[in-house]
């Protein structure tokens, strides 16, 4: 019986709820409108330091990946140089074989070690860009 009274109120109402929800709807709005305008002005605010930060990373990735093109024909020079040390059979025949002095395959071994770290550390850093510019993305999507 309750029920049948609520829908028959709510049939009855909606002609008045239709001429005054216009009118409560801009009244509530003038209300949150500086609100919604601060919000609105923190989220522009927002992206424009997301763009600015982006570009600066975008940057960085493009000087990586121009250190990378520049490091990866001495790398794989010092690792021919490094193979051809630790079996000098194997890579080159035995009349063009490199003979090394003790001290400099332990210096070429230690610049392998440092390319090999330096590489690691781009490895990581590009790993981390993409994390970033996930997020950027997710943010982006949330933000609209």
């Amino acid at each position: 019986m309750v029920s049948r009274a609520k829908e028959l109120a709510r049939v009855a109402g909606r002609p008045v709820v239709a001429k005054l929800r216009p009118r409560i709807e801009n009244i509530a709005l003038d209300r949150i409108r500086p609100e919604l305008d601060a919000v609105h002005a923190d989220v522009a605010a927002l992206r424009r330091d997301v763009d600015r930060v982006t570009q600066e990373l975008d940057g960085h990735v493009k000087w990586l990946y121009d250190e990378q093109r520049r490091l990866a024909p001495h790398l794989a020079a010092l690792e021919t140089r490094v193979a051809a040390f630790e079996r000098p059979g194997a890579v080159a025949k035995p009349a063009d074989r490199l003979e090394y002095a003790p001290d400099e395959a332990g210096e070429v071994r230690a610049e392998h070690a440092r390319i090999r770290a330096r590489l690691a550390a781009i490895s990581k850093y590009e790993e981390r860009l993409a994390r970033l510019e996930e997020e950027l993305a997710a943010r982006r999507e949330v933000t609209g």
